[in-house]
């Protein structure tokens, strides 16, 4: 019978030394870490490592399916439009409509597994609980993995993400490429070729990070290297202007934010929280405020000013938008919109999170950069 049994964080106990508890304990269950809004869970059976599953958006399938160049943000869009009217699992509609064959989705669903776990280990922060005996969903890819082989590749993802930064410090690094001609075998890797088609000179780190549908570590693993052997260099490397800590209370700040929840403000009272979380470090009563806030939000905003099934429209030609000075997500939702994408399609395809992307819709719109019209989003 399912039952909590180990619970902590991972300043009390690290990632590894959990990972080496439930291998030499042969421990069957559940390893739920949560951090912020992520919540990430490893499954066990009898010591083993045989699954994971995470509601980061971009460990989803069809994200992970986009980064490999598997299919394209249409195919994606059209996919989920089917099944929202279907109801039938992502992948065995991609594998229905041809785009991909059953045993690459399954062999995407493994790396996509491991590499939810792998990246636990570039977690700082995280509350975590393992739950005895609790078995996995019944759709639930199964993998094996020895404990002892993902402490040696997340160990090593640790360290070179160490060097990785000193490289590239801060994900608002511009990047572009030099004189020197990518060599053939990186040409032929379609993921490397492109975050280097990326890289433009135009494009923070941040902004290759969005447009590759793909995790932090990846992309930045990738251009690391490329910056190691002389096809990509920093153009600008100045770190974003430091934000001075909230001169209130975390406390009295969440008070505060709760009346403008009251009062309707949601988006206020995201702006106050998050501004608080950067300093009250580990506060479970402000991250439940925060979803809350979040929730409302996400509601508010879909019924009075960003209907899903409206169509954005440029304003304004994307030549001129260049001195806007948008945000990476701004500009990466900017680009998907073709008057022919609903808002919720947008989304959808997007590897942000919900409340993200309506948040930067909602300034593009205040901005007057957007438009929304009535239509009909066109389908395949």
């Amino acid at each position: 019978m399912p039952s909590t049994g180990l619970t902590g964080s991972l300043k009390t106990m690290s990632l590894p030394d959990l990972l080496q508890w439930a291998g030499g304990g042969r421990k069957t269950g559940i390893l739920s870490l949560k951090s912020s809004s992520l919540h990430q869970k490893i499954y066990f059976q009898e010591g083993a490592i045989i699954g994971s599953s995470s509601n980061d958006i971009r460990e989803y399938l069809g994200q992970f399916m986009l980064s490999e160049g598997i299919i394209t943000e249409q195919q994606l869009k059209e996919a989920f439009d089917l099944q929202a009217r279907t109801k039938v699992m992502l992948g065995r509609i991609l594998v229905k409509k041809g785009l991909v064959s059953e045993a690459k989705v399954s062999e995407i669903l493994r790396v996509k597994a491991e590499e939810t776990i792998y990246s636990l280990f570039l977690w700082s922060e995280a509350e975590f609980e393992f739950h005895e005996n609790e078995l996995p969903p019944g759709d639930q890819v199964l993998i094996s993995i020895r404990v002892e082989d993902v402490l040696m590749e997340g160990l090593r993802r640790y360290d070179t993400s160490k060097k990785i930064r000193q490289a590239l410090p801060h994900n608002g690094v511009l990047l572009r490429r030099t004189t020197k001609p990518l060599p053939p075998d990186i040409v032929a890797k379609i993921f490397p070729k492109r975050m280097y088609d990326l890289v433009d000179g135009r494009r923070t780190l941040a902004d290759v990070i969005l447009e590759a549908h793909a995790s932090e570590y990846n992309v930045c693993q990738v251009l690391y290297v490329m910056v190691q052997k002389g096809y990509v260099e920093v153009a600008r490397g100045e770190a974003p202007a430091a934000t001075r800590p909230p001169a209130d209370s975390p406390q009295a700040l969440m008070e505060a934010a709760k009346e403008l929840i009251k009062s309707g403000d949601s988006e206020g009272a995201l702006v106050i929280l998050e501004k608080a979380r950067r300093s009250a470090g580990k506060n479970p009563e402000m991250n439940a405020l925060i979803q809350v806030a979040e929730e409302h939000f996400i509601d508010k905003a879909y019924r009075h000013y960003l209907p899903p099934k409206k169509i954005p429209v440029l304003k304004k030609p994307i030549e001129s938008l260049t001195n806007q000075d948008l945000s990476p997500e701004e500009g990466f939702l900017v680009s998907r919109v073709n008057g022919s994408w609903d808002l919720r399609s947008i989304i959808s395809i997007s590897p942000l999170r919900e409340v993200d992307a309506l948040r930067a819709f909602k300034k593009l719109r205040e901005r007057g950069i957007i438009d929304l019209v009535e239509g009909q989003a066109k389908t395949a």
